[in-house]
Order: structure tokens, then sequence, then C-alpha cells
């Protein structure tokens, strides 16, 4: 029997995460809990130095027209995902938001203005450890994840009558989110390992079985996914 993977991430992704699972020999199991949806963008601010993004949603969910007086600015993203949704080019990929205020500060002039394309919930640390070097940040919000709406008895139908191998966490919402619904649905999640993204995400589960990637994308969730269907099947190797 194929191990369940529960795929908690917004549509699109979740149908291209659950195709990958597939073609590993996973069982996805989707259940989206947030919806990403586009947010009018505030008027662009004068004399901008530099663009930053950390997610694909960012140039996903950006009216073109707000998106063409940027072409000229240069772009410094967090991931390759990222990076090819922008379609454009990219001065700088950098892994997480942590590595790319690093390599920032070696690139960026003293004192330059930067604009944050991001969503309406997001972490600070990108914005904070940028303005400690001496720059002045505009964060300009695109998108929204918003929590999809569930009734009661919906859940439990999604998920199916089998326990959940593993479910896997994109952000702290989401986590928070999956919460709630484990601690509803225990029957689901008796045994459940929760693959996170990143240490962010996995602040959201309480008393939670916790696994986070080695690296925050999905390429080192699905590593930490193969490394745990490894170590499972590992005791029956001599059988």
């Amino acid at each position: 029997m194929a191990r369940r993977v529960l795929v908690t991430r917004p549509e699109p992704g979740a149908s291209a995460t659950a195709a990958r699972l597939i073609e590993r020999g996973f069982e996805p199991v989707i259940l989206p809990l947030t919806e990403i949806v586009p947010l009018r963008p505030a008027e662009l601010p004068d004399g901008i130095d530099a663009i930053v993004a950390t997610s694909a949603n960012a140039f996903r969910h950006a009216p073109a027209a707000f998106m063409e007086k940027l072409r000229d600015l240069p772009l410094h993203v967090v991931g390759a995902r990222t990076a090819k949704a922008a379609g454009r080019d990219v001065a700088l990929v950098a892994p997480d938001a942590r590595a790319l205020s690093q390599a920032l500060a070696g690139r960026l002039a003293a004192r330059s203005h930067v604009v944050h394309l991001t969503g309406r919930v997001r972490r600070p640390e990108l914005k904070l450890a940028l303005q400690a070097q001496g720059h002045r940040v505009t964060e300009i919000e695109l998108y929204d994840a918003r929590a999809v709406e569930l009734a009661p008895d919906e859940t439990g139908t999604k998920l199916g009558p089998e326990p959940l191998w593993v479910a896997l966490v994109y952000s702290q919402r989401g986590g928070e989110i999956l919460d709630r619904i484990a601690a509803e649905a225990q029957s689901s999640f008796q045994t459940t390992v929760f693959v996170c993204i990143s240490a962010e995400a996995a602040a959201g589960l309480k008393d939670r079985q916790i696994a986070v990637a080695a690296m925050p994308d999905e390429a080192g969730m699905l590593a930490k996914l193969a490394e745990l269907d490894q170590s499972a099947a590992r005791p029956h190797l001599g059988n």
C-alpha cells in the first residue's frame, strides 16, 4: 500500500506537488488550507534602487502594468521557483531570506531604496536585515493567503479513512490551521510526521512529530520525505 502524504499548499501548486508524489510512489491527499488571492498594489515610490521578492506568488498575481514599471530595476529573489515566475533577468537567487540579505550586503550601494514585493502575511526578517545595513525598505503587498473555509464533514471526507503517513507544511499559518484540523481528526494523524518547509512553518504546530527540510523549498521537503521512506524501510531489508 502506498504511503499517504497530505498536501496542504494552495492550488495550482498542490496538484503539481501531487504529481511529483505519484512519480515517487506515494499517494497524495490534497487538502489546500489557504488560497492565494491578488491584492491591488500601492503606488510605487520614487527613487527605487533594487527589487527583492521571496515568493513566486508576487509575480503570479501582480498586474502586468505594475511589473512593467520595474522591468529595468535589478531583481533579487529567494528560490529558483520565484526566479522562474519573474519571467525576466534576475541578478541574484538565494536559498532563503537570510542568505539573500547577507548577499545583498556586498551588492547594494549604501543607503539604497529597496522595494520588497510581498504578501499581506510575511515575516519581518528580510526588512529588518536590510534596514540594519542602512537601506530603506518599502514593502508592497501583491497577494494574500486566506484560510480556506471547510465544512465540518468536508475535512474527514477529503482526508479519507486511512491514517496519513506524512503531512507537508508550507507556512506557519498553514501549520496553525493544520494543527487545529489534526486535533479534530485525531485518527488520521496519530502517527503522522509533519514535514515542514522551514522552522518557521513548524512553529505553527504543537506537540507533533516534526521533520524540517534541510533547504527551505519543495525539493528539500521531498528529500526529507525520501529520508523518512528509507528509514521506515531499513528494518525490513534483511527479511
